[in-house]
């Protein structure tokens, strides 16, 4: 009798009932659009690496001094999966694999890695001195979303530097960016060239030479001032701003006035190192630039924020330097995302058509209006429901 009552009441309220399924309705293609989209899933990544560098260390006594007070610690975390994690000693290296447990969530498992590798600094301290490094890594599950290339034939790598830094501090301001990272700089250095047989003539040994530019080029505590109401620290300057500063460091005197300056005894030359890798795109050096965004916006939509960047961007910069992107994940999945609900559509079409031609009209207008109301509300509980 009850449910009797509740069909009769909606039949007869039936504008309450249309008007709520347009509203859901209406949720759902709102839901359709504002869904996270990313080519891959989210998922935790519950392991990560601690690596001990021990040079000299034999694995034995990696295993006795490192190893074992490496996991002394990390067994005092409630987070870690004990039955998973394990470690490898080997001459001059340690590596511990660390696991969390599986009911922690993607913060939680955050917020513990962080504290790791903030305890891992303290227990450095107290380990013996030849460990030369005692760091943690997870950062295996992020990918980027957009790789940038900055490319110019005439700019220096300094020139590209200064216009990529830049450009990341745009970049930063799109609400959904992660992590921004930047590979193929090469970085300018200063070379001093000594000449054996000018050393040789003056007398002074290589270890005055060193001596007397270690000392100027560090950063000293220089004292400070009491005047009984402030007490203000005592800064002195840089004493190197350039390569002609370094050439002029007198290297040597006598009592009786006469000086030897680095120029007299080496060459002094500003210049890049020879490197070990080096990026080109499309034969111009290169600096590349890795986009990662946040967990839980659209990909789509980061994109298009991504795109209005470089085109303001690029209006900025000198025509000899261009931007490109070589790899663009947010138009992949709006490519896959636009073929899946092109083909989406046409397979409830599909179905629609068919049960309009093989059932009677009303029934056969019910049951095809029911198919897409039923998946668009669908979607706008699951888009409720994250």
């Amino acid at each position: 009798m009850k449910k009797n009552n509740i069909i009769e009441m909606i039949m007869h309220n039936r504008q309450i009932v249309f008007t709520i399924i347009f509203v859901l309705v209406l949720a759902g293609l709102y839901s359709l659009y504002k869904m996270p989209r990313q080519e891959f899933p989210e998922f935790t990544v519950r392991q990560g690496l601690v690596i001990g560098i021990y040079p000299g260390a034999s694995s034995s006594q990696v295993e006795e001094q490192l190893t074992t007070e490496v996991e002394k610690y990390i067994f005092g975390f409630q987070e870690v999966d004990k039955s998973k994690t394990y470690s490898l000693s080997r001459e001059n290296a340690m590596i511990m694999f660390v696991e969390v447990r599986d009911d922690l969530d993607r913060i939680k498992t955050d917020a513990f890695w962080a504290k790791l590798r903030h305890g891992l600094n303290e227990l450095k301290q107290e380990l013996p001195s030849g460990v030369v490094s005692l760091t943690a890594n997870n950062d295996f599950g992020d990918t980027a979303a957009v790789i940038i290339a900055m490319s110019s034939d005439s700019k220096s790598y300094k020139q590209l530097e200064s216009y990529m830094k830049n450009f990341e501090s745009e970049l930063r301001k799109i609400k959904a960016v992660s992590k921004i990272k930047h590979s193929g700089l090469q970085r300018e250095q200063i070379s001093i060239y000594i000449d054996d047989a000018k050393l040789a003539f003056y007398g002074v040994k290589p270890l005055t030479l060193l001596a007397a530019l270690k000392t100027e080029g560090s950063i000293n505590y220089a004292g400070e001032v009491d005047n009984g109401r402030i007490i203000m620290p005592i800064r002195l300057p840089e004493h190197y701003q350039t390569e002609n500063d370094i050439a002029e460091q007198i290297v040597y005197s006598d009592p009786l006035g006469n000086v030897i300056r680095l120029k007299d005894v080496a060459k002094v030359v500003r210049e890049y190192g020879d490197p070990d890798s080096y990026i080109t795109v499309n034969g111009k050096k290169s600096v590349i630039i890795t986009v990662e965004m946040q967990y839980g916006y659209n990909i789509v939509h980061f994109g298009q924020d991504v795109d209005k960047i470089i085109s303001r961007f690029t209006k900025t910069i000198p025509d000899d330097i261009s931007i490109s992107k070589i790899a663009d994940m947010p138009n992949v999945v709006d490519n896959a995302v636009g073929t899946f609900l092109k083909e989406f559509f046409i397979a409830i079409a599909a179905v629609i058509l068919v049960t309009i031609i093989l059932l009677p009209g009303k029934i056969a207008l019910i049951a095809s209006i029911s198919i897409p109301v039923s998946i668009f509300i669908t979607l706008a509980v699951l888009y409720v429901a994250g």
